[in-house]
Formats: C-alpha cells, structure tokens, sequence
C-alpha cells in the first residue's frame, strides 16, 4: 500500500495526522492568547476580529477556520474561565485524616481568588461591568455567573449540614456574598495591575488576606448562633 511501510502499516499517516492535530490546538490557543490581550486592552465593546487577528499574527481566513465570530471567541473564554474556577473547589471532607471543614472552605476560597488573579486578562473583562456587551456575549457572562452562584448557594448549604452557617436565605445569601467577592475581585484586579503606584491599594495586594476575610466577613455575617 502507497506510504504505508509493512513494518509499521499506518504509523507514518498516524503521526502526521497527530503533528497536524496538534498544530491546529496551538494555533486555536494561540488566537485565544491574542484575545485575552485584546480585550483586555481594549475592552470587550472596543475590540475587534481584525485587532485579534493582528496580535495573533495570523491571516483572516485563519481566525474563521477555528471560530465564527468574535462572541465565539468570547464564549470560548468564558466556559475556559468558568472551568477554571471550577477547578478550584474541592469537595469538603469529613474523615478522621482530613483538616477541619472550615480549614477546608478557607482554602477553596484563597484557591478562586489566586486563580482569577493568575487568569487577569480575561477575569478583568468578565468581573467588570458588562454594559459594553452585545446581547449574545452578555447573555454568555450572566450564565458565568449564575454558574459561581450555584457554586456558592451549594457552599451555604454544605456549611449549613456542617453547622458553619445558620439559617438564611439561600437565594439572598449568594446574591450578596457573589456581589461582595466580585467587587473585591475588581479591586485586587486594579492593584495587581496598578502595582507600586497605587499605595491605597495595598490590602487588595495580599491574595490569601482578602481570600480570608471574604470567608471570615461572611460566616461571621450568617454563623450559627454560639451555644
């Protein structure tokens, strides 16, 4: 058979089509790199498919061969960031071997914060005020987070069953303890970037101190009444 080596019947086409595969994955990321530092410098409403495709260094017809639209793109992004997030949150153990729940929240709290922190480009975007969006990419960013809000109304109930929390509104809760990070995040986000020029941002600076005192603010604020 016509490239095929009887020794090895089908390994050249196999690893030919492996390279090829994988050149296509690191092209697709590279032009997700490119729009992360697209929109991050110019906002979501201000940038465009021809800036990305400048930035990533690639023809038009290139960009199209991996995603439709720039809200493709976006939407890419957003489920990247959500799984990230998600990726953070580890299943609270209760066996004899593992730390104390709280210990446990504590650090799934100080693991979301370091991640957004590592993923600024996109979490600037997402976390900040969506006025600039069109319908489809906003509609994208509401479901992000609905998603983390489901991800903290399951928290208040686990520490509920734990004893942690007392009794609330679920729904309530999560609309306000979701409102609280975001606007910590939005500020962690400016002094991270702002660096030494800004001195007032300074307690935003210590990721694990504001992880702990977004825990710490909202068990205090819904805790179990002592005794």
């Amino acid at each position: 058979m016509p490239f095929v080596s009887e020794e090895d019947p089908g390994g050249a086409l196999d690893g030919r089509a492996a390279r090829a595969e994988r050149r296509r994955a690191e092209r697709r990321e590279a032009i997700l790199e490119a729009a992360k530092a697209v929109f991050r410098d110019k906002g979501y409403h201000q940038a465009s498919v021809h800036d990305i495709i400048d930035q990533a260094r690639i023809a038009r017809g290139t960009f199209y061969l991996y995603f439709s639209s720039k809200q493709d793109l976006f939407g890419e992004l957003v489920a990247e960031f959500l799984s990230q997030v998600r990726g953070q949150v580890r299943r609270i153990e209760l066996g004899p071997d593992a730390d104390p729940p709280r210990t446990q929240l504590r650090n799934n709290v100080r693991r979301v914060v370091t991640s957004v922190l590592e993923h600024d480009a996109i979490a600037s975007i997402i976390v900040r005020d969506g006025r600039g969006y069109d319908d489809e990419s906003r509609a994208q960013v509401d479901g992000f987070f609905a998603s983390v809000q489901q991800l903290m109304r399951d928290a208040i109930n686990v520490g509920q069953g734990l004893g942690l929390v007392g009794p609330c509104d679920v729904n309530v809760v999560s609309v306000v303890a979701l409102g609280g990070l975001r606007s910590a995040l939005v500020r962690m986000l400016d002094a991270q970037a702002a660096g030494a020029s800004d001195p007032d941002g300074e307690s935003f600076k210590q990721t694990a101190a504001v992880a702990d005192e977004l825990l710490d603010f909202f068990l205090r604020g819904v805790a179990a009444p002592s005794g």
